[in-house]
């Protein structure tokens, strides 16, 4: 049995559709009672618990060997870690493949490398035997502004350098690999895609797919955090998003990691295609 929490999100919904094509048995964790009914309707098991509840955790937990942990960027995402961990443990689960970030690591100093190291550790003084998935960016973000793009032709970069965007499907995949394969336990994977794009390149392409010539406004760091804190992120987390992208202009987050064709054997998914299978969300 494989417990996979976050099951409905931008990783654990493609993930479940790799699982169930390796043929795995499965049980979906979700905090909403409305996507529980979803993923029950789809022939999930599916569990409702919440990162907050020892006990309904524990009840994920029970009978899975192997587990599958995500959480929301939050300021609680250390202590829900810790809570999830907890209950893997008392279930006796074997293995956890667990999400963090790209360079989180002792030595991190950035807010979200320093949070997501505190929770690698503590998984690897759990006992279980673990596997580390640790992507970049998720070219399916580009989606939450795929109206702007439509109606007002613009993508806001809120960036300012090169990215090695890396698709979420791919991340899946390598997950699915590290929960159902031999030889992953006590690996680290850092996942990009294959190019590191910027701005402007990214507006290029989306010219090509939407037929238009598509603008590029820079975004402040003032500008990204007042929007987060608009839309309800807490303002610790949305100071830690701030703090990230300004990696961008230093060139720092365009590095390419090979994981996903040395795991996979087929190359990383390129923002060109994703935008391509997109193509109506960009258009309106």
């Amino acid at each position: 049995m494989i417990t996979v929490f976050g099951a409905t999100g931008t990783i654990g919904a493609p993930l479940l559709d790799a699982l169930r094509a390796k043929g795995a048995n499965l049980r979906a964790v979700t905090r909403d009672p409305g996507k529980c009914a979803e993923l029950k309707a789809r022939g999930y098991e599916a569990v409702l618990a919440d990162f907050d509840d020892p006990d309904a955790l524990q009840r994920a937990c029970e009978k899975a060997d192997k587990v599958f942990l995500v959480t929301p960027a939050h300021a609680d995402m250390r202590q829900w870690k810790a809570n999830v961990i907890a209950a893997a443990q008392g279930a006796g689960v074997g293995h956890m493949v667990m999400s963090t970030g790209l360079g989180a690591s002792p030595k991190a100093r950035l807010t979200f490398g320093i949070w997501h190291s505190e929770s690698q550790e503590l998984l690897k003084q759990s006992g279980m035997d673990w596997t580390l998935i640790q992507p970049t960016y998720f070219m399916q973000n580009i989606l939450w502004q795929a109206d702007t793009i439509a109606s007002g032709k613009v993508y806001l970069d809120d960036l300012g350098g090169a990215v090695s965007w890396v698709d979420a499907r791919d991340i899946a995949e390598i997950t699915a690999e590290a929960l159902t394969g031999e030889g992953h336990a006590g690996k680290a994977y850092g996942l990009t895609g294959a190019e590191a794009l910027d701005g402007e390149q990214i507006a290029a392409l989306l010219g090509k797919v939407t037929g238009h010539n598509i603008a590029v406004q820079a975004v402040s760091a003032e500008q990204s955090r007042a929007a987060m804190e608009a839309s309800g992120m807490d303002g610790s987390v949305a100071a830690a998003m701030v703090e990230l992208a300004a990696l961008a202009p230093k060139g720092y987050l365009g590095g390419i990691e090979p994981t996903i064709e040395n795991v996979l054997a087929h190359p990383a998914r390129r923002f060109a295609d994703f935008l391509q299978e997109n193509e109506a969300a960009f258009k309106g």
